[in-house]
C-alpha cells in the first residue's frame, strides 16, 4: 500500500475530481490517495478500520468470515462505491476483510480527525444516504434474481461483473455460495458456457469470446 497526498497526487487527478462535490469543503483538506496492488488487504477483520475509502480504479471483493474460518463474498467492490462506511456510522460490530481484485486506487479520508466533520456535513450525508439506499436496492434484487433466474443467466452476468480485460479467474468454491449454487451445477453451467463457445478454458481462468452473446443471456441481472 502507498499512500500519495493529493497535493502530490496530480497524476490521479482525473481520478478523484468527479468525487471532490461529496462534501460541502473542499475534499483536499481531509483526504489523499492510497494505492494497493492485486491481492492486498484494503481492510483487514481484525484489525478494523480508521478510513474512509472511495474506489477510484480497480475492483475489491468484501468477505465474511465465519466462526469456522470459512470465508464468504458479500460484495464486489466497484469504482465509486464506498468502502468502511458503515464504520463511519458505527453500526458495524464485525469488520469484514477488503481484499484488492486487481490493482486498486482509493480516495482515503482519515476518521480518527474528520469524523465528526463528515457526520455534521449536510451535503456528505444526504449523498451518504442515497449511496446506501442504492446499496439496498441493489442487494435486494440481487437476492430476487438469485430465486428467480436460472445460474446459467447469473453466472454470465457474474463473469461480466467481475472479468478484467476479458478474463475471468475467480474460485469456484467461493462464487457457488455466492451465487447460492452447487460446486457440481455451477462446474456444470460453465461447460454449458464453454460447448456454446462463449467462453473458453485457459490456464489462468476462463476467457471471454462471445461477449454480446453472454451479455444476452446476462440480461439485466445484477450481481
Amino acid at each position: 500500500m502507498k499512500k500519495i497526498s493529493l497535493s502530490n497526487a496530480q497524476h490521479y487527478k482525473k481520478l478523484w475530481q468527479p468525487v471532490s462535490n461529496l462534501t460541502s469543503f473542499q475534499i483536499e483538506e481531509i483526504a489523499h490517495i492510497e494505492t494497493f496492488e492485486k491481492g492486498q488487504h484494503i481492510i483487514r477483520h481484525d484489525e478494523g478500520t480508521e478510513t474512509l475509502f472511495i474506489l477510484l480504479q480497480g475492483k475489491a471483493k468484501i468477505y465474511l468470515l465465519h466462526e469456522d474460518g470459512k470465508q464468504l463474498i458479500v460484495h464486489f467492490v466497484q469504482k465509486g462505491e464506498l468502502i468502511g462506511e458503515l464504520s463511519l456510522l458505527g453500526v458495524e460490530e464485525r469488520t469484514k476483510d477488503v481484499v484488492a481484485q486487481i490493482d486498486c486506487i482509493c480516495l482515503a479520508i482519515p476518521l480518527a480527525d474528520n469524523k465528526e466533520r463528515l457526520l455534521t456535513d449536510i451535503n456528505f450525508l444526504q449523498q451518504l444516504n442515497v449511496y446506501l439506499a442504492k446499496k439496498m436496492l441493489n442487494r435486494t434484487e440481487r437476492f430476487g434474481q438469485g430465486l428467480n433466474y436460472p445460474l446459467l443467466n447469473r453466472l454470465a452476468a457474474f463473469i461480466l461483473y467481475t472479468e478484467n480485460e476479458g478474463l475471468y479467474h475467480e474460485k469456484h468454491t467461493e462464487v457457488a455460495e455466492y451465487l447460492s449454487s452447487s460446486y457440481r451445477h455451477l462446474l456444470h453451467t460453465f461447460e454449458q458456457l464453454r460447448e456454446k463457445n462463449i467462453i473458453i478454458k485457459e490456464k489462468r481462468g476462463y476467457r471471454i469470446i462471445d461477449r454480446m452473446e453472454l451479455e444476452r443471456l446476462a440480461g439485466e441481472i445484477k450481481s
